[in-house]
Order: structure tokens, then C-alpha cells, then sequence
């Protein structure tokens, strides 16, 4: 849907208020493109204003205005738990890290002006870091280590405020938690999407007939008979650590920043799309991104991977005055990743089908729902590119083997 400007400089003069500007122009700049994963629309603009020297480059995160849609999907849902995300979580946290005296915060999200609010659309409005210089990585190719590590590290200290504030500030942190919404079970519960993902365990099983050994396609099978248990069931148990999770950590919600001199060294992430982020085990966040975005060479190295992020966590804990060992201790850690990194593993199949698809194929399931669709039908393709879905898929089938 296009978003005209008259609608654009209501919602930024409601949204920016603490900028000052009274009187300024909209160049609207284009939308995101089809298929990037968004729910709902996202605009990319520049602001400027006789009141000041600087130009803004903003991106605005729309939702849909379909009745028929905010009423059989958890669109809205969707929009205010990320609301309640950079409006109340990310503030706390803030607050927290800068308490301790932090000197490296966890902050790798991109600037967040404000929202607006009704009853027929959320919006929220965010600086646009592609004109700082960060891009986003080609889907169709698994992450480098350097990527890899540099993920890892920023979940690592995300999870450690969690874990910090649980035991310094327990009642405010269950308050602060409890905010938060499970959408991401809301998601896949929306017209059949969980059986989506059944379906494409099936079609990784088909590609990868006689390719690989078939205890090893008989282990992945058997995903279909625990989706139940892993997307609703398995993180209930009482003995879950859990922190708040990003929960949507797959390649695309992620931007880089590069070295000036060295444009494959990323020196900078920005983590994007926060909308099914809730209260998890970190194991969440760390197999989904993993697992969707590992190449084969690096996950032969998972473990030394698993070992830097709970350094990561360690060091962070630390500067806040907690202790791992406590608190999250690698055996723990260790015993959890064994048993909840399935949770990446079942989503993994959907994820490559995404990464392997052209922008020709793709039909946006928004589009597909405001016209009275089902939302798992934009994935019932068939993929052209089988070699990249069949090659994303191979390294993390045969990791299931080992659990």
C-alpha cells in the first residue's frame, strides 16, 4: 500500500515532538521490497526543515489498516509488542547498563523517535542506518564467522541484563516481562502457518532423499511429530532459564556496518524487527539465529561458538555485578542448548525456503490476507533455486543426528 504524504506528516508531527520542528518537508523515498519478511508496510523517507541544518533519513514501520486483517491476524499484536518493546524494554535496559557504568552497553538496535497510536494503525518511526552505512547480507548465503561472532557477542549481552536484573531487581523485571506478548505462538497458530512448517520439513526431507544417510532424515522427520511441543509447550517447564528474547533472528533482521578499509570485516550490527520478542529461554534466539544462518564450515565449529557467547554473557554479567556461575553456568547452558535448540532447527526449514526464493516468486502473505487468504499459502511455492535450499538445509539436518 503507498502511503501518501499528507498521512506521513501527521503521524511525524505527532511522533516528533521532542525534535522541535514545527515546519518541515517529506520526500517520500520508496518502500521496502517485497518478500523481506515485513508485516505491514515500511517507508522510507527524508525530513528536512528551514528550523534546522540537519536532514533526517527515517524509516516508518507501518501496520496494515484492513479491518479483515487486524481482525483474523495478530497484526496489531505484532506492532504494539514491539511498541512495548523500544518505548519500555530497551529504556529499562538502558537505564540498567548505564547504572553499572557501562562503558559497552548492549545498544545495537537502530534509533527509535517514537510511535503513533489508534485504533486502526500503529506506526513506529526509526533513524534509516542504511544511510550510516549499514546493508543488509545477502539472504541466499549463510553469514561469515566474523558476522557470526559478532551476532553471538550482541545476544550475549542482551541476555546478561535479563539474567542481571532477575537477580538484582526481581519485581521489576516480572513486571517488565509480563508486558510482553507471545505473538510468535499467535503467528504460527494464524490460519495453518504451524502446518507450514510441517510441510516444509517435508519438502528439506525430499530434497535431501539419498543425499544423506536415512537414520539422519529419519531424525529430521520426526520434527513434525514435536512442533506442538517445541512452538507451545517446551519453554512452560519450570526449571527454564529465561530472559527476554529478540525472537525473530533470521538473516534479514540484521544490518552491518563495515570497515572503511575492508568492506567484508563487519564492525557494527544493528538487530531490526522486534515484534515476537518475549519471555524465553535464550536458547530461542541462539539456535533460530544459528541454525538459519550458519554456514557448514562454521557449524563444525558450533561449540566453540556456544563457548563465545557465554563468554560474551559472562563478561557482561560481570560488569554488572553478577556472577555466571549463579546465575546461568556453562553446564546449564550446555544441557539447555541440547534440549531447546530444536526450536531453531524446526523453524529452519521456512527460513531457507525464504532465503532460496527470488524476488519474482514471492507473494506478500499481507496482500494475501487483506484479499481473504490464508496466511501459509504465500509459502506453498515451489522453489526454483533447489540447489541453495537443498545446500542451506544439508549442514543442519545432519546437526539433529547428534541430539
Amino acid at each position: 500500500m503507498t502511503r501518501n504524504e499528507s498521512e506521513i506528516r501527521f503521524w511525524l508531527k505527532n511522533i516528533l515532538t521532542e525534535e522541535n520542528l514545527d515546519d518541515f518537508s517529506v520526500n517520500i523515498l520508496g518502500n521496502a521490497t517485497k518478500g523481506e519478511g515485513h508485516v505491514g508496510d515500511i517507508v522510507f523517507i527524508s525530513l528536512t526543515s528551514a528550523e534546522s541544518p540537519k536532514e533526517y533519513h527515517l524509516v516508518l514501520k507501518c501496520s496494515k489498516q484492513n479491518k479483515t486483517l487486524r481482525e483474523t491476524t495478530p497484526d496489531k499484536e505484532c506492532f504494539t509488542n514491539e511498541i512495548y518493546v523500544y518505548d519500555t524494554v530497551f529504556s529499562v535496559f538502558t537505564q540498567f547498563q548505564r547504572k553499572h557504568q557501562i562503558e559497552n552497553p548492549f545498544d545495537s538496535v537502530p534509533k527509535y523517535y517514537g510511535k503513533f497510536m489508534n485504533e486502526n494503525i500503529e506506526v513506529l518511526v526509526f533513524d534509516n542506518v542504511k544511510n550510516a552505512g549499514y546493508s543488509l547480507w545477502n539472504k541466499k548465503n549463510p553469514l561469515t564467522r566474523k558476522h557470526i561472532n559478532m551476532v553471538v557477542e550482541e545476544y550475549g549481552k542482551f541476555h546478561a541484563v535479563s539474567f542481571a536484573m532477575q537477580d538484582q531487581h526481581p519485581e521489576q523485571f516480572e513486571e517488565l516481562s509480563s508486558g510482553l506478548q507471545e505473538v510468535l505462538k499467535m503467528v504460527l497458530k494464524s490460519n495453518g502457518l504451524d502446518g507450514m512448517l510441517m510441510k516444509c520439513t517435508d519438502e528439506v526431507y525430499d530434497l535431501l532423499k539419498g543425499d544423506l544417510d536415512d537414520n539422519i532424515l529419519s531424525t529430521w522427520k520426526n520434527f513434525k511429530s514435536q512442533m506442538n511441543y517445541i512452538f507451545y509447550d517446551m519453554c512452560k517447564e519450570p526449571d527454564v532459564k529465561k530472559v527476554i528474547i529478540h525472537g525473530d533472528c533470521w538473516n534479514n533482521n540484521y544490518m552491518f556496518k563495515y570497515a572503511a578499509d575492508n568492506q567484508i570485516l563487519p564492525v557494527e550490527v544493528a538487530i531490526l524487527d522486534w515484534q515476537t520478542s518475549t519471555y524465553s529461554s535464550p536458547i530461542i534466539d541462539l539456535s533460530y539465529f544459528l541454525f538459519a544462518c550458519i554456514s557448514k564450515e562454521d557449524i563444525e565449529d558450533l561449540d566453540e561458538i556456544l563457548r563465545l557467547y557465554h563468554k560474551s554473557l559472562t563478561s557482561h554479567l560481570s560488569r554488572m555485578g553478577a556472577d555466571s556461575n549463579l546465575l546461568y553456568p556453562m553446564d546449564t547452558f550446555l544441557q539447555d542448548w541440547k534440549k531447546y535448540s530444536r526450536f531453531g532447527a524446526a523453524l529452519s526449514s521456512l527460513v531457507f525456503k525464504v532465503s532460496a526464493t527470488e524476488s519474482e516468486e514471492v507473494i506478500d502473505f499481507t496482500e494475501t490476507n487483506e484479499t481473504g487468504g490464508d496466511v501459509s499459502s504465500p509459502f506453498s511455492y515451489d522453489v526454483k533455486d533447489k540447489a541453495s535450499y537443498k545446500n542451506r538445509a544439508r549442514h543442519v539436518v545432519k546437526d539433529r543426528q547428534t541430539d
